[in-house]
């Protein structure tokens, strides 16, 4: 059985999960979501993630903070330690 190529489109499919954060979905596109939802368990993971880290981030902005220029130099030096 061929199915339809929404249905197979995990690309698009987290850009809904993703927008649906955010934003209302067209009844289409919770339709669209909805089916491949039900079929792909790679998606439906990561909306769980997505969904975890949103509830988290709020939480813990130390978490989501931007690197600073000391924690780069430091992964440099790990990196670089690593790799010898």
């Amino acid at each position: 059985m061929l199915l339809p190529s929404f249905v197979r489109d995990c690309r698009t499919a987290t850009r809904l999960i993703e927008r649906r954060a955010t934003a209302t979905l067209q009844p289409a596109e919770r339709l669209r979501l909805w089916a491949h939802l039900r079929l792909c368990v790679y998606c439906r993971r990561y909306q769980a993630q997505s969904q975890l880290l949103a509830h988290l981030a709020p939480r813990s902005p130390e978490l989501f903070a931007p690197a600073t220029e000391a924690m780069k130099a430091q992964w440099q030096t790990q990196i670089a330690r690593a790799l010898r």
